[in-house]
C-alpha cells in the first residue's frame, strides 16, 4: 500500500498539466485528492473520474486562488469532505508575456495575482490547519526563471522568485510540524511547448541542456513525492531545481 493512502492531498491547478499527473498518480496510491480547477472544468473532472477509477477518492472545487474568499471556501469544503488536509502542492500559475515596456499595469497584476499571491493565501490557509494538527507538507511549483533574466517575463519571474522566498519564510515560521519546500522546474514537454515553442527553438534549449532533453511530467510527480515523504523528513526551506542542468551553463 501507499504511504499516501488515505492522505489528503489539495493540489491548485490540478485540471490540466503538471497538476494533473500529480494528482492522477496520488489518487492512483490511495490518496484522498482535493482537485482544484479556475477555468478547466471537463479537465478537472476527468481527473477525478481517473483517480476514482483507479479506487482513490477525489472531490471537485471550482476556486480563484488569487481571491481569499475563494481560497477560504476551497479548505472550508476539504475540511468538510475529508476532515483535514495533509499535503498542499501550490501549483496554479499563469504567464503573460510581454516586452517590459509594453507590459501593462493588469498583465503585472494577474500573474502577481495567480502565482504569488494565490501561494501566499493557500499556503496561509493549510498552514493554520497543518499547524493545529502538528503535521503537513507544502510544496510550491517555480520555475528556473526565479534564478536568471528571461526576455518578456518580467512579471513572471519577479513572481516565481517571491514563491521562493514564500517558501524559505513559511519553512522558517511552520517548523517543526510542517516542511514547506520547492520545486523550481526548467523545459518540460507540455501542451504549452507544443503550442508556443517552434521546433527549432525545443531543438535550442535540448542542444544547451546538460542532459539533451526535456523534462517529463512524471518526474516532477516523482520529486513532490519525495519531498512530501519521510525520505525527506530533514528538508524545509529548499527549492530544488529541475531542469537537466541547464541552469549550470
Amino acid at each position: 500500500m501507499s504511504e499516501f493512502a488515505g492522505k489528503t492531498v489539495v493540489i491548485t491547478g490540478a485540471g490540466r498539466g503538471v497538476g494533473r499527473d500529480i494528482a492522477t498518480d496520488l489518487g492512483g496510491g490511495g490518496a484522498n485528492v482535493v482537485v482544484n480547477y479556475a477555468t478547466s472544468e471537463e479537465g478537472a473532472a476527468r481527473v477525478a473520474e481517473e483517480i476514482r477509477a483507479k479506487g482513490g477518492k477525489a472531490h471537485l472545487c471550482r476556486a480563484d486562488v488569487s481571491k481569499s474568499a475563494d481560497v477560504e471556501r476551497l479548505f472550508a469544503e476539504t475540511l468538510e469532505v475529508f476532515g483535514g488536509v495533509d499535503i498542499l502542492v501550490n501549483n496554479a500559475g499563469i504567464n503573460i508575456d510581454r516586452p517590459l515596456l509594453e507590459l501593462s499595469e493588469d498583465d503585472w497584476d494577474s500573474v502577481i495575482d495567480v502565482n504569488l499571491k494565490g501561494v501566499f493565501l493557500c499556503t496561509q490557509a493549510a498552514g493554520r490547519i497543518m499547524t493545529a494538527a502538528r503535521c503537513g507538507h507544502i510544496v510550491n511549483i517555480s520555475a528556473v526563471t526565479a534564478f536568471y533574466a528571461r526576455k518578456n517575463a518580467v512579471n513572471y519571474s519577479a513572481s516565481k522568485a517571491g514563491v521562493n522566498m514564500v517558501t524559505k519564510c513559511a519553512a522558517l515560521e511552520l517548523a517543526p510540524h510542517v516542511r514547506v519546500n520547492g520545486l523550481a522546474l526548467g523545459f518540460f514537454r507540455s501542451e504549452a511547448v507544443e503550442r508556443y515553442f517552434t521546433e527549432a527553438q525545443v531543438a535550442e534549449v535540448v542542444d544547451a541542456t546538460p542532459l539533451q532533453r526535456m523534462g517529463e511530467f512524471d518526474e516532477i510527480t516523482a520529486a513532490v513525492k519525495f519531498l512530501v515523504s519521510e525520505n525527506s523528513a530533514f528538508i524545509t526551506g529548499q527549492t530544488i531545481i529541475i531542469d537537466g542542468g541547464r541552469i549550470m551553463r
